[in-house]
């Protein structure tokens, strides 16, 4: 039996990225390694404000004014320069998790279309899916900047439905749950990575699909 050919839409950051040495940043500077969920977490939280109440939300600027309130009880003020630049380049430079590669290369050879979508600049997923050797599998990279609010607004997701063009099935794919809620919400097919083991909140709508990792979904397709 053939297959039917998916059109696959990829988070990138945590999704794709290993945030993991992230924290090892934290610890370096003599801060709490626990820190980094923190500070992603208050990123997603500041971008998901500004765009809800109708401003610009840039990721970058976020995610080292964020690193810097959070540092300022760590290091000494003259240091703190170079220990936002720290984070910052541990973040922008985090490696793909394991399953990434051979996950994403088994979805294209099996003929599906592959996407990323991120509420960062498209620079990120570029450099990643290159250590990966894995920027080949996709077809475009996208970013919701100059065309929708942030992620997990519903337009974010039929706008990148909208600019991938295709035919169902089409899919979200994500470790975030807020994320798997809001591309059901926009009518999309989800597939949650759950690298963690952890329950899926029963509060948000749930996946169509749930793995534990990127190179379980072609056997699920």
């Amino acid at each position: 039996m053939t297959r039917q050919q998916a059109t696959i839409v990829f988070d990138v950051n945590e999704t794709l990225s290993d945030l993991s040495p992230v924290a090892a940043s934290f610890e370096h500077l003599g801060a709490s390694g626990e820190l980094a969920t923190t500070w992603f977490a208050s990123v997603l939280r500041d971008g998901f404000a500004l765009t809800t109440s109708g401003g610009d939300a840039s990721f970058p600027d976020i995610a080292s004014n964020n690193a810097r309130d959070l540092l300022s009880t760590w290091v000494l003020p003259r240091d703190l320069d170079e220990s936002v630049n720290t984070v910052m380049t541990a973040f922008t430079h985090a490696p793909p998790h394991p399953d990434v590669a051979g996950g994403l290369q088994a979805l294209h050879a099996a003929g599906h279309r592959l996407f990323t979508l991120s509420n960062g600049p498209t620079t990120t997923a570029e450099r990643l899916l290159d250590e990966a050797g894995a920027r080949q599998t996709m077809e475009g990279l996208l970013t919701v900047d100059g065309h929708s609010p942030w992620k997990p607004a519903r337009s974010a997701y039929t706008d990148a439905r909208g600019r991938i063009g295709g035919s169902d099935p089409f899919y979200l794919a994500a470790v975030h749950p807020w994320d798997i809620h809001g591309a059901a919400n926009a009518g999309l097919s989800t597939i949650w990575i759950n690298r963690s083991g952890r329950d899926y909140p029963t509060h948000f709508s749930p996946p169509t699909l749930t793995v534990s990792g990127i190179d379980e979904i072609t056997t699920r397709l």
